[in-house]
């Protein structure tokens, strides 16, 4: 069976007049930016937005102003991008794989008691598909071991468990709106927290 990752939801003459529009408007109209900002963060149920060039900048930006240790291990899906790989292994982290749920596409709850290991330190967790998983126990077994989840929602927007939506769950989440998502920017990413000081210090 092959499952397609996105689906491009706009005519290809719609792609031409959004390039042309990109290249000779200003992208670095603050007000505009604001509202996006504004716009994404109410959406999702957080309290902040910051636009990035790209979901993995933002992912990037983030790990560095953890400042972790040289060596501290991040969780992450077993099926994901070369470039979200790359941002890792470049801080000089060590990622860490566990068996994913075949009903979920997600992390399977029942390995995570596998993880009780002091270098771990992030979990990024990569909802695909659209299938939402039980980000309830993903998000209370992290809180319960200390380890700082981001969620990766690039294939979920508009998920959600008990009414609350996939992205508001970690510390911290990033958004790609590369041409395959659902919000299409034609590229461009966003990082959603609820969380002041990150909010202030990647700002």
């Amino acid at each position: 069976m092959i499952v397609p990752r996105g689906r491009i939801s706009h005519t290809l003459v719609q792609s031409i007049k959004y390039c042309f529009w990109s290249i000779f408007s200003s992208l670095t109209d603050e007000k505009k930016i604001d509202r996006l900002e504004d716009s994404f963060s109410k959406y999702v149920g957080t309290k902040f937005c910051i636009a990035f060039p790209h979901a993995r900048t933002a992912l990037y930006h983030l790990l560095k102003e953890m400042n972790l240790p040289a060596g501290s291990k991040i969780v992450m899906p077993a099926m994901t991008i070369k470039f979200i790989l790359d941002v890792v292994v470049s801080l000089g982290l060590k990622p860490v794989y566990i068996d994913y749920d075949m009903e979920t596409y997600s992390f399977d709850i029942s390995k995570l008691d596998s993880l009780k290991d002091k270098d771990i330190r992030v979990m990024l967790v990569t909802p695909i598909f659209g299938v939402v998983p039980n980000m309830l126990q993903i998000k209370g077994f992290c809180e319960k071991q200390n380890i700082f989840l981001i969620e990766d929602f690039s294939q979920c927007l508009n998920g959600k468990i008990l009414d609350k939506k996939i992205g508001s769950f970690g510390k911290a989440s990033i958004y790609s709106a590369s041409s395959i998502k659902t919000l299409d920017t034609l590229g461009g990413g966003m990082l959603v927290t609820s969380s002041k000081d990150i909010y202030t210090s990647l700002k």
